[in-house]
């Protein structure tokens, strides 16, 4: 009989999906971004709903084996186009060259054509009872079934990895176009992967040592458990979640520059659409650049002055795209003189300045740290206070206090 719980589990991930795909899937027409994630809570549905199929319609376990098995295989690539999808520069679609990461779902398909081909004894004995494959048929099933979840197993790494550096570069990027980037940091993916590699990991575990272990500690109750959450925050982040980039080459022009500079930052755009995939600050970028130093001295001044004349930073949703509008001057330039000559990125630079606003009015103690915050251009108390600690290497109250006493 399967575990109450465990059942409880499945059927509130079933609603959460049930209630999310869709409206992920009405986006999708928009936007494709969101048709990986609501295949990938689809696919983790289908797996959730195992312990029901075999407790309410054991009839149909075998059959539903069959098919839940290549829906495995489906999990790591959606959510690698998912993230793919949110961090793109570009508005993303899937083309057939990123159909490779589909390439485990035909063996996938074909062991599960072997699962159907097992007559029903068979299966019992294999997959209720846990009595060892005798026949030759049944000895394949359990080997392709144990060598497809050791691919399995190496696929989600390389997609973690992937992941990983995917997200370290997005974030480098963001500091180069955004002064405030706290709602495109996707910090809320750190710990959705915590929970997808725990989730996979306690899966592997329990197939593999539920006979040491007798299921105590890689129990099922905990595996359900992690892909509820796992299902959980994708739903609830994704759903409230855009793309990273969305909006900001199409950033509100504040001056409305002639019509000879529209057109070169047009033309400096299609350069940088051609470079997909490069990191903005990489020294790659500026091989061909026609910018000189004593060009990029230049706009450094201008920036600077424009800071302390103007101080555009006060404004929270500043962005590259709105400082070259401003300025007149191409945002490959500002962005290349930023990283060559001044050594900093757009983000630091910005918040610099913010810093430096707010330090008076840290002295001056007379509003709080988050009105001081707000005022000064950041959106956040927290992105204030890891700003301020980093300028100064203290706290706004620690820096209150040592300056205080002089």
């Amino acid at each position: 009989m399967t575990d109450p719980i465990v059942m409880i589990i499945s059927m509130v991930m079933l609603g959460q999906v049930l209630l999310s795909v869709p409206i992920l899937l009405s986006r999708a027409m928009k936007s494709a971004i969101f048709l990986p994630l609501a295949m990938f809570l689809l696919a983790n549905s289908t797996i959730a709903l195992v312990p029901v199929v075999n407790a309410q319609f054991p009839d149909l376990s075998q059959l539903y084996s069959a098919i839940v098995f290549p829906t495995l295989f489906l999990l790591c690539p959606c959510l690698w186009f998912y993230l793919e999808g949110i961090t793109a520069e570009k508005p993303w679609q899937l083309n057939r060259k990123q159909t490779r990461h589909f390439v485990l779902l035909w063996p996938a398909l074909v062991t599960s054509v072997m699962i159907m081909l097992l007559p029903r004894g068979v299966y019992t004995d294999i997959f209720i009872d846990d009595i060892d494959a005798v026949t030759p048929l049944a000895i394949a099933t359990v080997i392709g079934l144990l060598v497809m979840m050791m691919l399995w197993l190496g696929q989600c790494i390389y997609i973690m990895v992937r992941i990983i550096y995917r997200l370290i570069t997005y974030r480098k990027q963001l500091k180069n176009v955004f002064s405030n980037h706290d709602d495109k940091a996707l910090n809320w993916m750190n710990w959705l992967l915590l929970i997808a590699i725990s989730t996979w990991l306690f899966s592997l575990a329990t197939v593999f040592s539920s006979n040491l272990f007798d299921n105590f500690l890689f129990n099922i109750r905990t595996e359900s458990f992690l892909s509820l959450l796992l299902v959980w925050s994708l739903a609830h982040f994704g759903l409230q979640q855009k793309p990273g980039f969305t909006g900001y080459s199409e950033s509100v022009d504040i001056t409305a520059p002639n019509k000879e500079t529209q057109n070169k930052v047009v033309q400096e755009k299609e350069a940088q659409n051609n470079e997909d995939n490069v990191e903005m600050s990489s020294p790659m970028k500026y091989q061909r650049s026609a910018l000189d130093a004593v060009q990029s001295s230049r706009i450094a001044d201008k920036i600077n002055n424009i800071m302390s004349n103007e101080q555009l930073y006060l404004d929270s949703n500043l962005s590259l795209q709105k400082l070259a509008n401003h300025l007149a001057i191409s945002p490959n330039y500002i962005s290349q003189t930023l990283n060559e000559t001044l050594c900093t990125n757009f983000f630091d630079f910005i918040n610099k300045w913010r810093i430096e606003a707010a330090k008076p009015k840290i002295l001056a103690n007379q509003d709080s740290v988050l009105h001081v915050a707000l005022e000064v251009g950041f959106n956040a108390r927290s992105s204030f206070y890891k700003a301020f600690k980093q300028e100064t290497g203290k706290t706004p109250s620690e820096f209150r206090k040592q300056n205080s006493s002089y």
